[in-house]
């Protein structure tokens, strides 16, 4: 009975997930951030610069959109997802409903991944199809770039938003930690020697688009990670990261504030 209410209202909780992410203020900001990629891409092709081709695609959006865009966006929203209802003092409400403390966490967490992926693809969509359409070739000419920055962003919008949903149910200030991991480890972990730069996301991420993308600038970057194992960590990562968050938060109290 119980499993069957959570498979109930588990897609309610998700919806109401989905419009919070995408109805308040935040999304404008966010909306903004995430087209970054076609904005530049567009003044790239209105000022008619010779060089802007998909190898420039490439170079700008590996650092920009993968390393800044994607983990702002994923740790903004993910860090909400528990931690605002807390403060708001709306949780415990929720949790008097006929579902689960991890089905909570579980419908959350696939609201948040739709919330996203409705920001971070069509921006990657789009500033492809500029650079093609600048080029002049078939929208199928550099299908690998397009196929290896989707998996990327849909890959690592799951993993980082596993990974700072986590944080947000285990510390009270999830937006910092998350902002030191994401911004200060994920940058520096690739420039250290040795096997530490596999403990990072952005590892596995980099080593799907050098294993995805024939020519790119991605070319001299050294990985034994190959690109099919290099989504099956993020898949372990991401699954891992979302049963440790359901298990803590299923030990966690809360209580009304009065």
């Amino acid at each position: 009975m119980a499993f069957a209410d959570d498979l109930k209202r588990a897609p309610v909780v998700m919806a109401l997930t989905l419009r919070y992410l995408l109805g308040t203020r935040r999304v404008i900001a966010m909306g903004l951030l995430a087209g970054v990629p076609v904005l530049l891409t567009g003044s790239l092709a209105l000022a008619g610069v010779a060089t802007f081709d998909i190898l420039l695609f490439q170079s700008l959006m590996i650092p920009l959109f993968l390393q800044v865009v994607l983990i702002f966006v994923t740790l903004v929203n993910a860090t909400t997802l528990i931690r605002e209802e807390i403060e708001d003092n709306t949780l415990p409400y929720l949790l008097t409903r006929p579902i689960s403390k991890p089905a909570v966490v579980g419908a959350k967490y696939a609201g948040y991944l739709a919330a996203v992926l409705i920001l971070l693809v069509p921006p990657v969509v789009g500033a492809y199809v500029i650079t093609e359409a600048y080029e002049g070739v078939a929208l199928s000419t550099d299908a690998d770039v397009l196929a290896g920055f989707l998996a990327t962003t849909v890959l690592g919008s799951a993993a980082y938003g596993a990974l700072f949903l986590f944080i947000s149910v285990i510390v009270r200030k999830p937006l910092a930690v998350g902002l030191l991991i994401g911004f200060v480890w994920e940058s520096i972990a690739g420039a250290i020697p040795g096997n530490l730069p596999k403990l990072s996301l952005i590892h596995y991420l980099r080593s799907i688009l050098k294993g995805t993308i024939e020519v790119g600038p991605l070319s001299g970057f050294v990985t034994d990670v190959s690109a099919p194992l290099a989504v099956a960590v993020l898949v372990g990562a991401t699954a891992s990261l979302l049963i440790a968050a359901m298990l803590v938060f299923q030990q966690s109290e809360f209580r009304q504030k009065a």
